[in-house]
């Protein structure tokens, strides 16, 4: 296959993981300027309240776009493990199979996200005062949900044929447009926490739209003949093996997250703006988590195929060793930069005083998080799903019980202490699961297997 990919089946391990984790990083990073912009500009043009609406609006949108992430990490690993087993006739039925599963995911988001809306902000105990921008925000996200499917999905293609550039390449046009249609329709044109959120949509679809067009001319093996779109029903069923039991874990992850986030509203505006603001940060240390897990993911799922076991377990020493120099060189700096940063989203002292503790405090076990990203990427990708999602739920235990009672034995400080403890929790029981051995038995059961079209 001549085509600007890279086969991670041979090679230096460290240096090809850590060439295909940086476009991706960089394109996170660009994706979280669309959240960081969103939040900056809503709070200084618009005020606390919907600053605060919309960080109540981004914990419950994760909800439901966790099955955007599943269903696309799905079509990831099968062609993944196509391509390292170097069947292109695998890759373009799958690349088809897919485009009908992203289509059904897109309409199943919107039509539950509608209809969801308003039991999830009462669960939450969203006051009246923030509940009607929050709903605005919301329901142009929600509407906007194949943008959104759009672009992760032409990206997980592209990446699993170990491609991270071209999605990187696009996603810096989309973080420009998105700031200056944030500021067009949020300052220019008053439009509310609305313009916000038509923001970050229109730039999404142009983002998934370009990438999409420029993909299919520089990689033949995606340009589909026409006779070649029927529907697969067995593929399509290899990309929910593994896409449902993934938005399954990410979902029960999120139920977790809004849990917390329900205790954070009983303490009022100040708490949630400050609870928001630091959202926003640990999202953005856990890109690059996420960054490194997708490089794990896909120079797991090629070898795999490739029926390479102990090129895979040398790929998960590097991961390692990626996130101690990542996280020895972004927490320090979280630290230390905690109340500027909060000073940067809010006048409120309150809201700077609570942010800046919480940033100092979970800054100090963001590694155990990353190596979280690294135990369910190799899982994932080598065909041991369902323990993914017993390591989400073992995730949702943690933190719901402690959400409910630290607060109670150490007060506000308490919900601090809530999300170190779940990565430290979670990441032992995913390193016992990898270092037990059990994974290689899912992972020989695809060897073999995707040398043929499902």
């Amino acid at each position: 296959m001549k085509q600007k990919t890279m086969d991670m089946t041979k090679g230096p391990i460290l240096k090809q993981m850590s060439v295909f984790a940086l476009p991706v990083l960089l394109g996170m990073l660009c994706q979280r300027i669309y959240n960081f912009a969103d939040v900056y500009i809503v709070g200084r043009y618009l005020g606390d309240n919907a600053l605060a609406a919309v960080s109540i609006s981004g914990v419950v949108m994760y909800l439901l776009f966790s099955l955007i992430m599943g269903l696309t990490t799905g079509v990831s690993v099968v062609i993944s493990q196509y391509y390292g087993a170097k069947n292109e006739q695998g890759i373009r039925a799958t690349f088809v199979s897919s485009i009908y599963v992203a289509l059904a995911g897109s309409v199943l988001i919107t039509l539950l996200g509608l209809v969801t809306l308003d039991p999830l902000l009462q669960i939450l105990q969203t006051s009246e005062e923030l509940k009607g921008d929050a709903k605005a925000y919301m329901y142009i996200i929600y509407a906007g949900s194949f943008a959104t499917m759009l672009y992760n999905w032409i990206s997980a293609v592209l990446r699993s044929l170990g491609n991270s550039v071209i999605p990187f390449v696009f996603i810096i046009v989309s973080s420009i447009l998105n700031v200056v249609l944030d500021i067009a329709f949020v300052s220019w044109i008053p439009m509310g926490v609305a313009g916000a959120a038509i923001a970050t949509v229109l730039s999404q679809l142009i983002s998934g739209i370009t990438c999409l067009i420029y993909a299919l001319k520089v990689l033949p093996v995606l340009r589909i003949k026409r006779r070649e779109f029927g529907f697969q029903r067995e593929i399509s069923k290899q990309i929910l093996v593994y896409g449902i039991p993934t938005a399954l874990q990410m979902s029960v992850i999120s139920i977790s997250d809004l849990a917390l986030q329900g205790v954070v509203n009983t303490y009022g505006t100040a708490m949630i703006v400050a609870y928001g603001v630091c959202t926003k940060v640990e999202g953005l240390g856990f890109q690059l988590a996420d960054a490194i897990g997708t490089s794990v993911g896909t120079f797991t799922g090629q070898n795999i195929g490739a029926g390479d076991l102990g090129r895979v377990k040398k790929g998960v020493n590097a991961g390692y060793l990626m996130n101690v120099i990542c996280y020895g060189l972004f927490c320090p700096a979280v630290f230390l930069l905690a109340s500027p940063i909060m000073k940067a989203f809010t006048d409120n002292p309150d809201s700077i005083r609570y942010g800046a503790e919480y940033m100092r405090m979970f800054s100090l076990f963001f590694l155990a998080g990353g190596i979280l990203v690294v135990y369910h990427n190799i899982l994932r990708a080598a065909g041991d799903v369902t323990f993914t999602v017993l390591i989400g739920a073992s995730e949702v235990v943690i933190r719901i019980s402690c959400a409910l009672l630290f607060p109670k034995l150490f007060g506000y400080f308490g919900l601090w202490l809530v999300s170190p403890l779940t990565w430290l929790g979670a990441m032992a029981v995913g390193g016992i699961r990898y270092y037990s051995g059990r994974w290689k038995n899912k992972a020989v059961n695809f060897v073999g297997q995707r040398g043929k079209t499902g």
